[in-house]
């Protein structure tokens, strides 16, 4: 994705709701709470599921490359006759460097505390001169995420490891249990085979290479555990029974580390990865989900009013549909939160149309309760959003952290996706972010998962109309207008209305597109309407690159000026550091008109150089430029396309992509000339008496072009046939032009009527 959209990237809405993932992929919380201390208890004696760390020590072959290894990852889960589970997880990682030290020193799990409960059972860390030091009785908290606009159920096991440094090994071991059922009659959970760490200050995770890793779950013999395709991947599977209980045990060995780069694949199988289940069926999440929110679907006078007034001027299905968009964007605000409920479980839709506000399940209840109240057909719809990447969905879980509305096709109407979460987003606030993910629509007949459909790159654009339009001493002016859709658009216009320094970081946004020049003025049109694209218009002041008068002025323009901007094609990583799968998606487009206007009728063009046209599987670039009236007018268009480039073909990408950035750009000089100014000015005049016509024969003569002389003189004897000079002309062009017998004729004729030879 381009740089510049994944540094302003605005997430709209997250539930933030899910099972535990007995530690693997936890999600970073962000909201202050107060801090609560776990009664550790140095003393109660945990059952360890591992070895003794002096034990591990020993098995393990030291890899002096690696900055850390995780010697064991083990997670062992219970489930009882009810479907209620407890999960124990014991990891041990070998400290290689002090990036490690930094990284391995603070531990966080994140958890559910609406469903479960966690309990950190020991942590220790085993010094380099083999002594062991255990985790201190201030050192572990309960914490709530730090974001203060942020409501919802996750919070997280925090811990501080004692004395980590480079050859020390630390070890712990914690416990999840349920507290509540999520979905009656079912379980579910996703596991990694790895341990993901978060990176010190925020810089990300990492996934180390893993020299064992191990899943075992042990259930009543008669729960049917349906588990995802693990075979792509060196991890194997037992499963035993003994005394009604049942033993199903994932390994794997020798796991290399997970080197997350940017533009990856959103599919999680670059990473050994299992759901497990007790239903193979979507449909049981789906009548689950429907159950919980059917009930909310209630009315009242309030509600019933607003139904009354949308039908009194919405008398189609598409009216009455934007009448209910507008309506929710205009009356009930968007919060990131679970208000006052754990889970999926919404408020009833009168309540929030009531109280004002409400989170995306909240405003997805009132949209389908007003859209079937006005005779349309709408279920929710649950989403997996691309800040979760696509999990294998063959197998059900509940790993959605996102709701919206769906429309089918009907009377008239296409089928629509209908997110209102985004504040003045576009009808029907259809965004990026859930573009091409899967979703469940949440009604009884469900059977399957759906997948939301993407937009083509014509539709994700930039396109900039730039006209140099000024010239006053040796100072230039230009006006632009940049027009945005797509990606683009959404972005743009959540930083227009969130940035706290908006006209300045868009001047200087877009100040990069010329960085000699600066940004003058500076409009945006329809931030806050949600019917019409933003775009953005203003000027550009050139300073000292012109000298005026007889002085030539140089103009140049390249597709790179569009892509440093709206992309990110000059940081890719190397050949050999690309590690992963390189993925575009979605693609996009970039466009531009350029024009460039002399800056007198004196100064003629000079084209230097011309950008180049480019088609290959990556990348189409269309340039042409036209020469009009006193100006030069550039177009270029640049797809780049939605690709997925394994490793083996990176090297090519790589080389096209630099192809691109060095292609030619659009060079052009305007030099001043005198008789081709006055050439033109003839030629532009228009007028047919003979005067003009004799002194513009006389300069395409002068200028060599004698085939124009000849019918500009032809057209001044026809305009006056007794202009003895008009004749000689004549003679003059026919001449030139190898016609001798016609031109002693003319000549004859010029002093027959007076003309001096």
């Amino acid at each position: 994705m381009p740089d510049l959209l994944t540094k302003i990237f605005y997430l709209r809405c997250v539930l933030l709701i899910g099972l535990s993932m007995a530690g693997a992929y936890a999600l970073a919380d962000n909201d202050k709470d107060k801090n609560k201390d776990i009664d550790k208890n140095n003393d109660k004696k945990a059952e360890r599921i591992a070895p003794a760390l002096k034990t591990l020590a020993r098995s393990f072959k030291l890899d002096s490359s690696s900055e850390a290894q995780v010697i064991l990852r083990k997670t062992r889960v219970h489930i009882d006759e009810q479907l209620m589970s407890h999960a124990t997880s014991y990891v041990a990682v070998y400290i290689n460097s002090d990036e490690a030290v930094r990284d391995y020193s603070q531990i966080s799990v994140s958890f559910n505390s609406f469903y479960e409960d966690i309990e950190l059972e020991f942590a220790n860390v085993r010094t380099p001169d083999g002594k062991m030091d255990s985790i201190k009785a201030d050192a572990t908290q309960i914490q709530s995420p730090t974001d203060e606009n942020f409501y919802h159920d996750r919070k997280e096991l925090l811990f501080s490891l004692p004395n980590v440094r480079k050859g020390s090994i630390i070890e712990f071991q914690y416990r999840y249990t349920d507290t509540k059922k999520m979905v009656p009659d079912q379980w579910f959970d996703s596991f990694s085979f790895h341990w993901w760490e978060d990176r010190a200050a925020g810089q990300g995770s990492r996934a180390d290479s893993i020299v064992a890793s191990e899943l075992q779950i042990i259930a009543p013999a008669t729960i049917n555990l349906i588990s995802s395709d693990t075979s792509a991947y060196p991890i194997t599977q037992k499963r035993s029974i003994k005394d009604a209980q049942q033993t199903v045990t994932w390994t794997g060995k020798n796991l290399a580390k997970i080197e997350l780069q940017n533009s990856m694949q959103r599919e999680h199988d670059y990473a050994p990865y299992l759901r497990v289940a007790t239903t193979a069926k979507w449909n049981d999440v789906a009548r689950w989900a429907d159950q919980l929110i059917e009930p909310h679907l209630v009315s009242d006078a309030k509600l019933n009013a607003l139904v009354a007034d949308i039908k009194k001027t919405a008398l189609t299905p598409e009216a009455k549909t934007k009448a209910v968009y507008r309506a929710i964007q205009e009356q009930v605000r968007y919060v990131f939160a679970h208000v006052g409920r754990g889970g999926y479980e919404p408020h009833d839709a009168a309540e929030i149309l009531k109280n004002g506000y409400g989170d995306c399940k909240d405003q997805t209840v009132l949209a389908v309760m007003l859209l079937r109240e006005l005779g349309i057909a709408a279920d929710p719809a649950l989403i997996v959003t691309r800040g979760r990447g696509v999990p294998d969905m063959r197998v059900p879980g509940i790993s959605f952290d996102h709701m919206i509305v769906h429309i089918p096709a009907q009377n008239g109407l296409p089928e629509i996706w209908m997110d209102t979460t985004g504040e003045t987003s576009l009808y029907p606030g259809f965004s990026v972010g859930i573009e091409g993910q899967p979703a469940l629509v949440v009604n009884n007949k469900t059977q399957s998962i759906s997948v939301l459909p993407s937009l083509p790159a014509r539709e994700h654009f930039a396109e900039l109309e730039l006209v140099f339009d000024k010239f006053e001493g040796r100072d230039t002016q230009a006006s632009f207008k940049i027009n945005f859709g797509g990606l683009y658009e959404q972005r743009l216009r959540s930083m227009w209305k969130y940035s706290s320094e908006r006209d300045k970081y868009f001047r200087e946004l877009i100040g990069q597109i010329y960085n000699s020049a600066e940004v003058t003025e500076l409009t945006a049109s329809n931030a806050d309407n949600m019917w019409q694209p933003f775009s953005l218009s203003g000027r550009f002041s050139f300073t000292n690159v012109w000298g005026g008068g007889k002085d030539p002025i140089n103009y140049s323009f390249s597709i790179t000026q569009l892509t440093n901007l709206f992309a990110d094609l000059r940081n890719l990583h190397s050949v050999h550091d690309r590690k992963q799968i390189y993925v575009v998606d979605p693609g996009y487009s970039l466009r531009a008109r350029i024009v460039f206007a002399s800056p007198d009728s004196d100064h003629q063009l000079q084209l230097t150089t011309q950008g180049e046209n480019i088609d290959n599987a990556y990348y189409t670039l269309t340039q042409s430029g036209k020469q009009e009236k006193n100006r030069y007018v550039i177009n270029q268009d640049l797809t780049v396309k939605q690709v997925k480039v394994p490793l083996k073909d990176y090297g090519d990408f790589y080389q096209k992509t630099n192809e691109l950035i060095e292609s030619n750009d659009w060079s052009l000089s305007y030099i001043y000339n005198k008789t081709a100014a006055e050439l033109i000015a003839l030629e532009n005049n228009g007028t047919s008496d003979v005067v003009s016509l004799i002194a513009l024969t006389r300069l395409h003569i002068k200028n060599g072009d004698y085939a124009k002389s000849l019918a500009t003189a032809q057209q001044a004897v026809n305009a006056s046939p007794k202009k003895a000079e008009a004749y000689y002309v004549l003679g003059l062009a026919q001449g030139y032009n190898q016609l001798f017998t016609e031109s002693d004729a003319s000549f004859k004729q010029a002093e027959a009527l007076g003309y001096k030879l």
